[in-house]
């Protein structure tokens, strides 16, 4: 898995931006400047997500990161993490998940197309020239898939599913561009 940027494994994992930060800030992954994420990082990122309770002084973080990249080094999928004698931690299907996501995502982006003369360079779906922040602003604007489906037949599920990460990971830099009307005021 290659390393991820913070807009790419908060869009493909749904995790919240802020609390991704918090992680960087206290110095878990490292001092790579952006940050950087692993596949130990996501998962210890993922697993922290669905815990589904609050994890309280950093020093626990830092354990807890610890022992996932411990298990990590032994295993290649490990199912479990030993927290203490009595207490387990299943991050199997974590692991899974974030190695298959991840990897769904890259060899989808690969299939994208990026020529500046379409669009200006604006990455399109392959044999088209829409581009692919338009079906994910519309998904994040809150239009149904089966309705953008409709529109644009030839998408695939998968399509659909990674435009609206690649829009939220992605988003445009810089000013919009003029156009024409503006220019000639």
């Amino acid at each position: 898995m290659e390393s991820l940027t913070t807009n790419e494994v908060v869009a493909l994992f749904g995790l919240d931006a802020r609390r991704v930060r918090k992680e960087v800030e206290y110095g878990l992954f490292g001092a790579s400047s952006p940050p950087r994420f692993d596949l130990t990082a996501t998962v210890y990122l993922c697993t922290v997500s669905e815990l589904g309770f609050e994890l309280g002084a950093v020093e626990d973080r830092r354990k807890l990161y610890a022992l996932i990249a411990n298990a990590m080094k032994k295993a290649k999928r490990p199912e479990t993490v030993e927290l203490s004698p009595v207490a387990d931690l299943k991050i199997g299907h974590v692991v899974g998940e974030v190695e298959d996501k991840t990897g769904r995502f890259e060899s989808w982006k690969r299939k994208l197309v990026t020529d500046d003369r379409i669009l200006g360079g604006e990455p399109v779906f392959p044999g088209s020239r829409l581009a692919v922040r338009h079906i994910g602003g519309l998904l994040l604007q809150g239009t149904a898939p089966t309705e953008i489906r409709e529109d644009y037949p030839y998408l695939k599920d998968e399509d659909i599913e990674f435009a609206k990460m690649y829009a939220l990971a992605y988003p445009p830099m810089g000013r919009p561009r003029r156009g024409p009307e503006a220019s000639s005021r």
